[in-house]
C-alpha cells in the first residue's frame, strides 16, 4: 500500500515540479498551423520533465535497473509527444484532440517500452492521461489561472495542472497495479 501511495506520489510530484520549471504539459498557443520548431522543442523539454517523472516513480518502487530505466523512457517518450503536441499544434485543433493524442501516446510508450499488455492497463493510462488533460484545463479555468500574464502565473498555472495529471494518472495506474507489475519485471 505504501509503494502506491509513493508512486500517485511521486508521479504528481515530478509532474507538478516539471510543469512549474518546465511548463508541461506545454503552452496551447495560438497557432494557425503547425509550428516544427516548437514541436522539436516542446520534445525536448517534456522528455527532461518525463525523466524527472520517471525517476520519482524509480525512487517510489525502488526499482532494479531495467525496469527503472524502461519507466524512465516511458514518461520522457509519453511526456515528450504531450509537450510537443501542446507546443506546436494549430489552436484549430483543439485541446480535446490534442489530449487523446497525447493519452495515445503516453498508453503507446507504456505497451511498447513496457511491454503491458493487459488491457484494462491500457485503458486506464489512456482514461488517466487525456482525462487529466481536459479535466486540468477545466480546473485551470475555475481557479482563473493564470491570475497574472507573469512567469511565476504560467508556472503556477502548469504546476496546477500536473498535479491534477498527476493524481488522476497516477491514481488509475495504481488501481490497475501497473507499479507492481514494473516492480515484478
Amino acid at each position: 500500500m505504501i509503494r502506491r501511495v509513493a508512486w500517485v506520489v511521486g508521479t504528481t510530484v515530478g509532474l507538478a515540479l516539471g510543469g512549474f520549471v518546465l511548463h508541461f504539459p506545454g503552452s496551447f498557443g495560438d497557432l494557425a498551423r503547425w509550428d516544427p520548431a516548437a514541436i522539436v522543442f516542446g520534445a525536448i523539454l517534456g522528455f527532461i520533465t518525463g525523466v524527472v517523472v520517471g525517476l520519482f516513480q524509480w525512487a517510489a518502487l525502488r526499482l532494479p535497473r531495467g525496469p527503472g530505466g524502461r519507466q524512465l523512457l516511458t514518461m520522457g517518450v509519453g511526456i515528450g509527444v504531450t509537450h510537443a503536441l501542446n507546443d506546436g499544434a494549430p489552436l484549430s485543433l483543439g485541446l480535446p484532440i490534442v489530449a487523446v493524442a497525447s493519452g495515445l501516446a503516453m498508453t503507446a510508450a507504456v505497451a511498447a517500452i513496457l511491454r503491458e499488455r493487459r488491457p484494462a492497463a491500457l485503458a486506464m493510462s489512456f482514461a488517466g492521461w487525456a482525462g487529466g488533460l481536459v479535466l486540468a484545463a477545466q480546473v485551470t479555468d475555475m481557479l482563473g489561472l493564470p491570475w497574472e500574464e507573469t512567469p511565476l502565473g504560467w508556472s503556477t498555472e502548469h504546476a496546477v495542472t500536473g498535479v491534477v495529471v498527476g493524481l488522476l494518472w497516477g491514481t488509475l495506474t495504481v488501481a490497475v497495479g501497473l507499479p507492481e507489475i514494473l516492480k515484478r519485471r
